[in-house]
């Protein structure tokens, strides 16, 4: 998955725990709770786990469950919202680039299942 040109920047992620799907379409950023924080070199080993995710065919629903907010020392560089059932990945980036972008994965996939596990044990 091609991850936003910030993300080397990245010091410290969130994992977020997305309770209500619904709306993504007026997102402006991923909403939920954090479930976990991931600082430095784990943060880093996690996002090119998300960007070893093999692409695929975008599907319909958009339902994430799980989603990850990327900071560097004093910011917030991007988020993602994963629905691992219909394989679409929303990445939202903030000013000064202010992008959407909706990008299919292949869930089904070792390494997205092994990325869903370790959602899932928090």
């Amino acid at each position: 998955m091609l991850l936003p040109s910030t993300s080397p920047q990245t010091r410290r992620l969130e994992c977020v725990r997305i309770e209500d799907p619904t709306g993504s379409h007026e997102w402006t950023g991923v909403p939920g709770t954090t479930t976990r924080t991931w600082l430095d070199k784990e943060a880093l080993e996690i996002l090119d786990l998300v960007t070893d995710l093999p692409t695929g065919d975008v599907m319909r629903c958009f339902m994430p469950g799980y989603g990850i907010r990327a900071h560097n020392a004093d910011q917030l560089l991007f988020e993602i919202a994963f629905c691992f059932q219909c394989h679409n990945a929303l990445i939202l980036q903030p000013a000064p680039h202010k992008r959407r972008d909706l990008v299919g994965f292949k869930a089904d996939s070792r390494l997205a299942q092994h990325l869903l596990a370790l959602f899932k044990a928090l």
